[in-house]
């Protein structure tokens, strides 16, 4: 058993590896990212809250501005998902690896 699955632990190594790389750098990413992201926000939904009572933006402009601003929040929230999902299958072709 040992045999048949040792040309498929060589080729898991490299992936795992590039797994590792793909995993660091979208960490990086996100969270540099999610710092903008998150100030966007945060800004809109004060223009919101502040624009909408004093009338310099329409209900339909604030619930606008508003979906904007969550689409935005969740965009890092996404991307740690998927830095999630890379993890989780580097995860397994380790376990793989070790066994």
């Amino acid at each position: 058993m040992f045999l048949l699955k040792l040309p498929f632990k060589i080729i898991a190594l490299p992936l795992v590896a590039v797994l590792a790389l793909v995993k660091w750098a979208g960490i990086f990413l996100t969270h540099f990212s999610a710092l903008w992201f998150d100030l966007f926000a945060g800004l809109c939904f004060l223009v919101t809250v502040l624009g909408y009572p004093m009338h310099v933006c329409t209900g339909q402009e604030a619930i606008r501005i508003l979906v904007m601003g969550f689409v935005s929040f969740l965009i890092p929230v996404v991307a740690d998902g998927v830095i999630a999902t890379v993890a989780a299958v580097q995860s397994v072709l380790w376990g793989f690896i070790c066994s």
